[in-house]
């Protein structure tokens, strides 16, 4: 106990008092102090023999919180440029959505010419301790590894140390692709067209407990769903292979080549493709529950860990005109431009995949990159446009922060002078549920009534019985899924709509069961 305060605001206070990269927060902290420290001081002492706080310890907690919560505005909105009316709207629409969402925490940074020109850290690393978000806070950034891996294997093709056109099985030599699928080369599994299977993504373990290898991984996982090089298949196998065809090619450990030929060239100091068991806030799953720690068999798909900062300065090394010892600008180019149409649901945020980056063209022409990533109690995205420099860095500690991402990508696009990006689209499936829970309602209240008329048709109290099933039943199938991706889009709305389909279904059981008057 410090000061006679409880640990959790020890760690309120000196997390607020401390944020990095803010000039004024010390001076801000200083003066609060001045004013409070007696307060505090006196407060130690005004507690009674069993441990309670009297009015005058309370009054210094509250003061506490309060200059806590000063602090914490202060923080994200202090590093403004001149790009101050986006960043208080962007700090509007984080704390507004956070708070409506569920969503426990996110780090924003902004790109203007090329340069992070301001960041924003919201909402809470641990809620259950009470530690509020740090903008060096580090997280698990899942599948945004995959542009990084992209910029791993540019390299040693750039410094003849990988063929991108070759067949893999040329390097391979602790495990064999199987017949059929000797065709697939590093560029193709750069740019998903390998035709490989999603794979397991659930496969999570312990970072200190056993977990099976690469090859035996990928043993398990690999699977072929289309011949290669005829169309875009998402696959997290595919850059788990990628990892192991690059280990395999240079005889060296993927995060130690990795971290000298890429993360410390650009300055990504936090980041590693290696578990080192740093301190990190707390993932949060998509009902908001705690996540413990965990590590991917493979690392290129999802395994880096890193500051939005880390991600900030990856994203400015592939704008146009960025100084950078690492890859070439042709060598940027390959990587940013398209290779495969995408098709299914990513076709409603991207027109294309590059080699490690979904492409996009924006309202006015101009060509944008992008990647997000969604794990289990964790969420990233990165959106950049290399012609001018613009882009933005989001970086969550919840899954159920697609919504947030949604509107901050939309506010985003509205400063640069386009009409929403495509990630944008998450904010329509709101509108969509919030008619469909208007129009479930409509219906039960309809079916009610109905039930009480003379006579009801045979077919019609049949129709009704098999509707009523389907909506009563589906809400309940929906609970107990592990993870569906209306849970991603509609954290907090898919409970509203299911029990406004359940109310309806109720409507219609009643019009298909209820005895009709007279009988």
């Amino acid at each position: 106990m410090e000061d006679g305060l409880s640990p959790a605001w020890v760690r309120l206070r000196d997390a607020t008092m401390h944020q990095p990269g803010v000039a004024h927060i010390c001076d801000i902290s200083s003066v609060v102090t001045g004013i409070f420290l007696p307060v505090w001081r006196v407060g130690a002492h005004d507690r009674t023999g069993i441990g309670r706080m009297t009015p005058l310890a309370s009054l210094r907690d509250a003061a506490l919180y309060v200059m806590a919560m000063l602090a914490l505005n202060v923080s994200a909105v202090v590093a403004e440029d001149s790009a101050s009316p986006l960043t208080t709207r962007l700090s509007e629409t984080a704390t507004a959505r956070i708070e409506s969402d569920g969503v426990a925490g996110a780090v924003i940074v902004l790109l203007r010419d090329g340069e992070g020109v301001w960041t924003g850290a919201f909402g809470m690393a641990d809620p259950q301790r009470a530690v509020p978000m740090t903008q060096n806070a580090l997280f698990r950034v899942e599948t945004l590894s995959k542009p990084v891996a992209a910029w791993g294997a540019m390299r040693l093709a750039e410094t003849g140390r990988l063929d991108l056109y070759a067949p893999v099985d040329v390097c391979l030599t602790r495990w064999r692709l199987p017949e059929g699928a000797d065709l697939i080369t590093p560029r193709a599994l750069l740019s998903h067209s390998a035709g490989l299977g999603l794979g397991d993504y659930a496969a999570r373990f312990p970072p200190e407990g056993p977990r099976p290898g690469l090859p035996e991984h990928i043993a398990q996982d690999f699977g072929m769903i289309a011949a290669p090089g005829t169309g875009f298949s998402y696959s997290d196998t595919g850059y788990n292979l990628l990892e192991l065809v690059i280990e395999d090619c240079t005889s060296e450990d993927f995060a130690a080549l990795m971290g000298r030929e890429v993360l410390s060239p650009l300055g990504m100091t936090g980041a590693s493709f290696d578990w080192t068991g740093a301190d990190m806030p707390v993932g949060h799953d998509l009902r908001g529950h705690p996540v413990a720690a965990y590590v991917y068999p493979g690392r290129a798909s999802g395994g880096l860990h890193a500051t939005a900062a880390d991600i900030a300065r990856f994203a400015a090394a592939g704008m146009e005109g960025a100084e950078r010892s690492v890859l070439s600008p042709e060598g940027v180019a390959s990587l940013q431009r398209p290779e495969v149409a995408v098709d299914g649901l990513f076709a409603f945020a991207a027109d294309g995949y590059a080699l490690g980056h979904f492409t996009e063209t924006l309202s006015d022409g101009r060509h944008a990159v992008w990647h997000g990533g969604q794990g289990y109690g964790w969420m990233s995205h990165v959106h950049m446009v290399p012609e001018t420099g613009d882009g933005i860095v989001i970086l969550s500690n919840s899954q159920r922060a697609w919504p947030l991402f949604a509107a901050l990508l939309r506010d985003w696009s509205d400063s640069i002078g386009v009409a929403p990006v495509g990630m944008a689209r998450v904010l329509l499936a709101e509108r969509a549920a919030r008619l469909a829970i208007g129009l479930a309602l409509a219906v039960g209240l309809l079916a009610l009534r109905s039930a009480c008329v003379h006579r009801r048709p045979r077919a019609l109290r049949i129709a009704a019985g098999i509707a009523a099933a389907a909506l009563i039943g589906w809400p309940f199938w929906a609970a107990a899924q592990t993870y569906l991706f209306l849970f991603s889009i509609l954290p907090g709305l898919w409970p509203w709509l299911g029990g406004a389909s359940a109310f309806a279904g109720i409507g219609l059981a009643c019009i298909a069961l209820m005895p009709e008057r007279g009988q």
